[in-house]
């Protein structure tokens, strides 16, 4: 193989040119690169969203979302279809499989809008056309509410749209949306009494709002080589317009809409999106930027831009708030990782310089820095972004980037105290080791490779630690080949042994290298009870894990957390308004609690990665808290959430910090069947036994409990004969409820929505809906027609005034139906693939573990007797980290496939790789134990640094068996080269696990990678006894080597 350390000396000045080029332009990639706070994830979701005016829960399931959902199914690379029919409403959810790639997302995506418009002539005619909603990836980083004293909702949304307007103009601002925006609406009620005594019929007003309001076409007039459009003016301008418009009374009498009605400018109720900050009206700017944007620039120009129309065009009494600003959070994040980052090279250098001297650790030191800015520079070229994992990952490798430097710096001080030619010394441990370090270096790469294969949002997430890592290690092991031998010339001391006295004697006289050599003779004569140990202390850290705490993802950090409020399908939202007011009111009583934005009927938007977003509601709100800080928040959420639990009882009310387990509940059991009421009895049995177990609150089902609805039963006889037809009476009904719309008119840009009800002299409702006045919109011709009429229009009995004022009058709605009767129906149902489901879902009481408590419940649960035909599963936080499990360690065979492939091929031995992995099981023990003694929780996180420890054990095994083999090459009796290989290998392969167990000390307080760092710290120590102690024992096992001593 090429040497590399002749070929660095013959061409110092290029190596010192390229660790110059490494250290600028990795300074240059730090400031340029792309700053997020978390790895940019794409959520493979999409939603398809129907109206069917006036249909039930169950004929919109079956006439609109089952007719969607077959032509869905039928697109391909489908995880699953999730649908909820409402009334009037079908949302289906369509999730992707994980492994479809990023780059293939948007292919699925075009053909589910052409797998829905194919259907979209299946559809009902009176079912809206189909809307796909698929921008889920799409991440506001930063979300302000914009407040006005004394403005009026106009005046605000005037503000708001120049903000959006100036905002989207900003460098790299990808787009700006936003939230709360009310519709202006005209509510024309008219007063039965008082158009009863004046003779004015209600049809007549609606035909004259649409005549009076109507755009008419009345062509051009040629003005000599002019052609001029000639228009007839008399639309609505303004409310007064239609107050003032003229109606026909009794005997041709000229009334005003006034006389009879009451007209009214406001906005549509009920409220659907509505947003509130510390109670005051507001409404929300959600501003993305691009993704290859760095967040925080665009931040400070967004800030910029917002100053300058503070100053400039608001008035006074306008403030814009921030409600979620990630610049800030990543700035706060990342200047907190690379404080981490910096404290970690400072505490392995200094390890280093005091274990290995003051000149070696600023070898180690200087190459390890240029390693690091070297794959910053390599990073920001292959668009690589600067956040949370990729610069954790710099401290996670921070020892085993070392791990080649420490080796090559030990080889050539072992090579001068031996006396060795000085040129010979610098470049023949790099010639001799170069194999070696690069399959231990390839090993520690693949040890990670299953993360990086893994194509589900957990693999995705940590995908970058593998990027980082890869590249790193690769940059540390060409720098320890060649610029560390360089740097090594200029700056180690010659000290060859004395004459008098053995170099080989002198260079292993310590203590530790004496009580090492002795433990090894004791445990290679007694090599069956050895084995026998490690294999006992294995099988008690397999009994030990049970008490370890598990967790999938722990909940991020931040000093904000947000609370799901949700009543029963049918609530108006005014309840729901009325008690997130109250919510509000008791949390300003808290004096840790500093802003509180609530919004009604969803969520504001995606505004962090973390965040799930729930499906619109009328009975649904949530609240954003900000606390004083993190510390004030964990104090308090628990005394938070029992308040509310205790005083909404009617309500799912959930206080929920940020995660990035994108599941709403985490724990959560689903039922699939064809009939409801078995589903319910189902569900019941299961939440019955969640009640009673004390382990679990907040226990809700998303098969919401039946709703009341008024029937009207139609006589089509009666009213066919009156000339009413079905549609009429619909049309006449809603003029009792929330009002009919007939049309919109413009006061300037702005559109309203001009909605007639009847109400009583009281300007209430009709009492009773049997007195309902019912009326023709459109008066049937064939009353007109009838041979009756005919002959009276000819006797002269009946006047064409008559003849159209019977056609116009109105009826009493006891005349044209059988009865008026409240039935029950269900609000809402709920489909998972093709399939009726209902799901029961509830949270671990504070102090349990989610897994845990959800498996002590299995256990009662599934004795429950499924009716054929019907399924049980579990979902959220279960399938979800079963889902990563399985993706994560798909991979895994492959890269020990790959490792072992390694293995032989340096050692050209099956035994020698067997020896190295046959040490692996026993970094469990490490684990498990300082995962008790710590208290951390056992997270996916945690995985991936169990998987890494696989890597670093290996390439330390690779190390050592190196040795060994060199040392029964040169003729060293076996025992003697045992013990000696494991001597000489002490220090670099202590020095190596101690620089990653202490570089990990800044990481422990970190809630993402804390129980990551402990799992290496204790996997690592306990990994390299076992290399130093067991491989030796092994390899006398495997080798039949006797220790006659």
């Amino acid at each position: 193989m090429m040497d590399f350390g002749k070929w660095a000396f013959n061409n110092r000045l290029l190596v010192y040119f390229l660790v110059a080029v490494f250290m600028l332009g990795g300074a240059y990639a730090c400031y340029d690169m792309s700053k997020l706070e978390d790895p940019e994830v794409k959520v493979k979701l999409a939603m398809v969203v129907t109206t069917y005016p006036g249909a039930s829960a169950h004929q919109v399931e079956m006439e609109v979302t089952d007719v969607l959902e077959k032509s869905i199914r039928t697109m391909g690379d489908l995880d699953n279809i999730e649908s909820y029919s409402y009334n009037d409403l079908s949302i289906i959810q369509v999730e992707l499989r994980s492994t479809v790639s990023n780059a293939e997302v948007e292919q699925c995506w075009d053909r589910l809008r052409r797998k829905v418009y194919d259907a979209q002539s299946l559809l009902p005619q009176d079912a809206n056309t189909s809307i796909t909603k698929e921008d889920f990836s799409l991440v506001y980083g930063m979300f302000y509410v914009l407040t006005g004293d004394g403005l009026s909702d106009r005046e605000l949304n005037d503000y708001a749209e120049l903000m959006k307007r100036e905002l989207s103009n900003v460098d790299d601002v990808d787009c700006v949306d936003i939230y709360g925006k009310q519709k202006d609406c005209i509510h024309i009620r008219l007063l039965q009494d008082k158009m009863a005594s004046l003779g004015v019929l209600p049809a007549e007003v609606l035909a004259t709002l649409n005549g009076q309001n109507k755009t008419s076409y009345a062509g051009y007039y040629d003005n000599g080589d002019q052609r001029v459009r000639v228009t007839v003016a008399d639309k609505f301008r303004q409310v007064e317009d239609i107050k003032r418009m003229v109606i026909q009374g009794h005997e041709d009498d000229q009334l005003r809409l006034a006389d009879i009605a009451e007209v009214e400018k406001s906005t549509e109720r009920p409220v659907r999106n509505a947003i509130t900050y510390d109670g005051k009206p507001a409404l929300g700017i959600l501003v993305a930027s691009s993704s290859t944007s760095d967040i925080v620039k665009v931040g400070k120009a967004v800030e910029k831009r917002i100053a300058e129309l503070k100053e400039e065009r608001f008035p006074t009494g306008v403030d814009c708030h921030k409600v979620f600003y990630q610049p800030e959070r990543v700035t706060e994040s990342l200047g907190q990782f690379v404080l981490n980052l910096i404290e970690s090279v400072l505490i392995v250098v200094i390890v280093l310089m005091f274990t290995m001297g003051f000149r070696s650790g600023l070898i180690i030191g200087a190459s390890l820095t240029v390693i690091v800015f070297g794959s910053f520079l390599v990073l920001g070229n292959v668009d690589g972004t600067m956040q949370r994992v990729s610069l954790g990952s710099f401290v996670l490798a921070m020892g085993m980037l070392v791990d080649n430097a420490i080796v090559i710096v030990d080889g050539i001080l072992v090579d001068i105290r031996r006396g060795k030619p000085r040129m010979e010394a610098m470049t023949d441990v790099g010639k001799r080791t170069a194999m070696p370090l690069l399959g231990a270096t390839g090993i520690a790469i693949l040890s990670f490779l299953p993360i990086f294969m893994s194509p589900d949002t957990a693999g995705i997430y940590v995908h970058d630690l593998f990027v980082v890592l890869a590249v790193s290690l690769l940059l540390s092991w060409i720098l320890a080949l060649t610029h560390v031998p360089l740097m090594a010339n200029r700056l180690l001391c010659s000290s060859a042994a004395d004459d008098g006295q053995s170099a080989e004697a002198q260079l292993y006289q310590g203590r530790i290298y004496h009580l090492l050599g002795s433990l090894l003779h004791f445990c290679i004569r007694h090599r069956w009870s050895t084995t026998m140990v490690m294999v006992g202390l294995l099988v008690l850290s397999v009994m030990g894990f049970p008490f370890v705490r598990q967790g999938f993802f722990p909940d991020m950090t931040y000093n904000q957390c947000y609370m799901e409020y949700k009543l029963p399908e049918g609530t108006n939202s005014t309840r729901v308004e009325k008690d997130l007011q109250s919510i509000e009111a008791y949390l300003h009583t808290r004096p840790e609690v500093t802003h509180v934005t609530a919004s009604i009927g969803g969520t504001p938007g995606r505004y962090n990665l973390v965040r799930t977003v729930s499906t619109p509601s009328l009975s649904y709100g949530e609240l954003i808290i900000d606390f004083t800080s993190a510390e004030d928040l964990d104090k308090n959420i628990d005394d938070i959430q029992q308040y509310l639990t205790a005083h909404y009882p009617g309500a799912y009310v959930k206080v929920k910090k940020y995660n990035l387990m994108f599941k709403k509940y985490p724990i959560e059991l689903q039922f699939q069947g064809p009939d409801p009421a078995v589903l319910h009895a189902l569900a019941d049995s299961a939440r019955n036994i969640m009640e009673h177990s004390g382990k679990v609150h907040l226990i809700t089902t998303d098969w919401e409990p039946k709703v009341p609805v008024i029937n009207v039963d139609y006589d089509q006889e009666s009213a066919r004969r009156i000339g009413l037809s079905r549609s009429d009476l619909s049309l006449s009904l809603m003029t009792a409820g929330g009002g009919l719309p007939v049309g919109n008119f413009y006061e300037g840009v702005y559109p309203n929505t001009i909605y007639v009800k009847c109400v009583n002299e009281k300007g209430e409702a009709v009492d009773n809906l049997q007195d309902l006045q019912v009326f023709s919109a459109m008066p049937s011709l064939m009353g007109l027609a009838s041979e009756e009429n005919l002959v009276r229009l000819r006797t002269g009995t009946l006047t064409k005034d008559q003849l159209l004022s019977d056609l116009m009058s109105t009826t009493p709605l006891r005349q044209v139906s059988r009865e008026v009767k409240v039935e029950w129906e269900d609000p809402v149902v709920p489909r998972y693939n093709g399939q009726r489901m209902q799901r029961v879902q509830c949270t671990p009481c504070p102090g349990l573990e989610t897994e845990k408590t959800r498996a002590a419940l299995a256990r009662e649960i599934e004795k429950i007797q499924l009716p054929a035909g019907y399924t049980m599963t579990w979902q959220g936080e279960k399938i979800a980290s079963d889902r990563s499990m399985k993706y994560l360690f798909a991979n895994f065979p492959l890269a020990i496939i790959l490792m072992i492939a390694i293995l032989i091929m340096l050692f050209s031995d099956v035994r020698k790789p067997l020896i190295i992995l046959s040490c692996l099981p026993m970094i469990f023990v490490g684990v498990v134990l300082t995962l008790l003694l710590t208290g951390k929780t056992f997270t996916f996180v945690a995985i991936v640094g169990a998987l890494g420890l696989i890597g670093m054990v290996v390439k330390n095994g690779i190390v050592l068996m190196d040795e060994i083999t060199l040392q029964l090459s040169q003729g060293v009796p076996p025992i003697q080269a045992l013990v000696r290989s494991s001597q000489s290998r002490l220090r670099p392969v202590m020095m190596a696990s101690l620089t990653t167990v202490l570089g990990m000390i800044p990481l422990l307080s970190d809630a993402m990678f804390g129980s990551m760092a402990v799992t290496i710290m204790g996997g690592l120590l306990f990994g390299t006894l076992i290399t130093l102690l067991f491989i030796p024992v092994l390899y006398a096992m495997f080798f039949g080597i006797r220790d006659e001593r």
